[in-house]
């Protein structure tokens, strides 16, 4: 009687246990292979920061996801496109004496669409994404190493999105 009390108590808390928000469902779409990534497009007249983002983006995606990445859209299942919105880059502090910036904050922006090159559904679509990333010029970095670091968080953030809801 005691061991049958104690096997349904245990049971029992292994069946309320499995509510509470953990699944081994996979984070990715099972029926996607492959991504083309498409070299985003870009508002601003800063150079290369479309192929910088877009490097990032192919590196992400085949680091932290089950797709291959291929570069002929008629050999992918789903196809990553986008567009640089904006970079923004306000001073954070200024030297007091001289009122030359001290710390400076790269803000980018962008949207995307991952689409199903298969059936045309618009599988993921974010209007607006960003990221950002600070520098400091008193320690000699640049705002080209701040927007490399802007662009590397953005790839990273539009690769999360790309997860499958939970």
């Amino acid at each position: 009687m005691k061991r049958a009390s104690l096997l349904i108590l245990t049971l029992a808390l292994a069946a309320s246990a499995v509510g509470c928000g953990y699944s081994m469902a996979p984070l990715h779409r099972t029926d996607v292979k492959t991504v083309a990534v498409n070299i985003f497009a870009s508002k601003e007249f800063r150079r290369e920061l479309e192929f910088e983002l877009t490097r990032q983006l192919v590196k992400y995606i085949e680091l932290r996801t089950p797709y291959k990445v291929v570069h002929d859209p008629k050999r992918a299942d789903t196809e990553l496109r986008g567009e640089v919105l904006n970079l923004y880059a306000p001073v954070l502090t200024e030297d007091v004496d001289t009122d030359d910036p001290n710390d400076i904050q790269v803000s980018l922006s962008c949207w995307f669409e991952w689409k199903d090159l298969r059936t045309g559904e618009v599988l993921k679509r974010r209007d607006r994404i960003s990221a950002s990333a600070t520098y400091a010029t008193a320690v000699n970095e640049t705002l080209d190493s701040a927007t490399f670091e802007a662009s590397s968080r953005l790839a990273e953030r539009i690769v999360e999105a790309m997860e499958k809801e939970w």
